[in-house]
């Protein structure tokens, strides 16, 4: 009876064990999107800027002389992690890849909001790069955890305009992705929030979009997948950078109405896909698509070529590490 009940036991751990890991893997498989990869690996020439991928939405502004980043999430704490216990950056980690990517002229740090794969980093960031920490009250408060200094953080303002080098940078309102599985879109983290910590313990805090201007070109980054009516009516942006992560769990008219509200208003020559890889994996130069349980991704991706395509809209793929030449 006993080896019965033990033989059920490992048949149901097994069962289980499988269950799990099915939902957990990739959603689908990057690598049939090929055709759609770049990577430009010279150096901006004057006018031009590069653009480096790190995974979800930080990217790495440089035209040359000044170097921006968006988010600046790096650590990617595997999922078990998340779910069990507090986490911490990996400051190793990012000093290895400020050495490796030459981040040395980083003037502004400029989170998309203050959830954990967009924010975590930012304090430590901050202090290596002896940069400006641009956000929300949630942002600020992220960075004084971290020990940032007060001349260092910079409280922003809807539709404020920052100029650092030759970027101007505009703070656009905007509207985290809908069902939140957190629950928390507008809470604010009221004081300083040291490390470690838990992922919930970084609420959405407010979002925004960015809107890049640089020698009469100009390029909007858009993470979060949600839209608000006529936002962008009077806006155009040469590139989008452009979040699409969980847009095929929607129906096709919210699908299309996302499409027409950024895109559409936008009117941009090439779009460039963000917030569609696992961040619960280390990047390791190959990102996968976001998990069973939380995306169809490639979906995401079928309804953005598609569209893109009828438009005469560029579309490439950045993969970890790679970059694009704009301008």
């Amino acid at each position: 009876m006993k080896k019965k009940l033990l033989i059920v036991l490992l048949v149901l751990i097994a069962v289980v064990t499988i269950g799990i890991y099915y939902m957990i893997s990739p959603s689908g498989d990057i690598d049939q999107y090929t055709e759609y990869y770049t990577d430009d690996t010279s150096l901006p020439t004057k006018g031009k800027i590069k653009v480096t991928f790190f995974g979800v939405s930080t990217l790495l502004f440089d035209d040359g002389e000044t170097q921006l980043l968006i988010d600046g999430f790096f650590t990617r704490p595997p999922f078990l992690k998340l779910l069990t216990s507090e986490i911490y950056t990996d400051s190793t980690l990012i000093d290895d890849l400020i050495s490796q990517f030459r981040m040395d002229r980083v003037k502004g740090i400029f989170p998309t909001h203050s959830h954990y794969d967009h924010a975590f980093d930012v304090a430590y960031t901050t202090k290596k790069m002896n940069a400006t920490l641009f956000g929300s009250v949630s942002t600020m408060n992220i960075g004084r955890g971290g020990g940032v200094k007060e001349e260092q953080l910079h409280l922003t303002r809807p539709y404020e305009e920052i100029s650092l080098g030759k970027f101007i940078v505009q703070i656009i309102p905007s509207k985290h992705s809908e069902p939140n599985s957190l629950k928390d879109s507008g809470l604010i983290i009221k004081e300083p929030k040291p490390q470690p910590a838990k992922m919930t313990d970084y609420p959405e805090g407010g979002s925004f979009d960015f809107l890049i201007k640089h020698n009469g070109h100009q390029v909007y980054i858009k993470p979060s997948p949600n839209y608000i009516e006529g936002a962008l009516d009077t806006t155009r942006a040469d590139v989008c950078f452009l979040g699409i992560g969980t847009i095929g769990t929607k129906e096709p008219a919210w699908q299309n109405k996302y499409y027409e509200q950024t895109i559409g208003k936008l009117k941009p020559k090439l779009l460039v896909p963000l917030h569609w890889d696992d961040f619960t994996k280390p990047i390791n130069q190959h990102l996968d698509m976001l998990p069973r349980f939380v995306a169809k991704t490639p979906k995401d991706f079928d309804f953005i070529i598609q569209k893109t395509s009828a438009d005469k809209i560029d579309f490439k793929i950045l993969q970890a590490y790679k970059s694009i030449m704009l301008f």
